[in-house]
């Protein structure tokens, strides 16, 4: 990857293990696909006041040519697996993979 993958937290504290997690998943996602150039990923814990969902939100932003910008956006949804964060960003990565292999099919 040319640029250094970012990562931020918003309505928690940073996580050394969700942060490990999601440099393992950009990690395994870039021997598949050499041609990442760039990764940006925000984990968004739910709110307490507006309730839209249980679960955290994961938003990943991924640059990789031709395509640019591959979004994908995993919503805070009723699936109470998604209160942990690391389930929500497991499956926000699963989500981009099937995403990148559509693309690089």
């Amino acid at each position: 990857m040319q640029i250094a993958p970012e990562i931020t937290f918003e309505g928690s504290e940073s996580s050394d293990a969700a942060r490990s997690q999601i440099l393992s998943e950009i990690e395994r996602l870039e021997t598949h696909h050499h041609r990442i150039t760039g990764c940006r990923v925000k984990v968004i814990a739910p709110s307490h006041k507006h309730r839209h969902g249980v679960g955290f939100q994961v938003h990943i932003w991924l640059t990789m040519p031709p395509h640019e910008n591959i979004v994908v956006n995993q919503s805070g949804t009723n699936d109470v697996r998604h209160e942990h964060a690391q389930v929500a960003i497991k499956d926000a990565f699963a989500a981009l993979r099937r995403q990148v292999d559509s693309l690089a099919a």
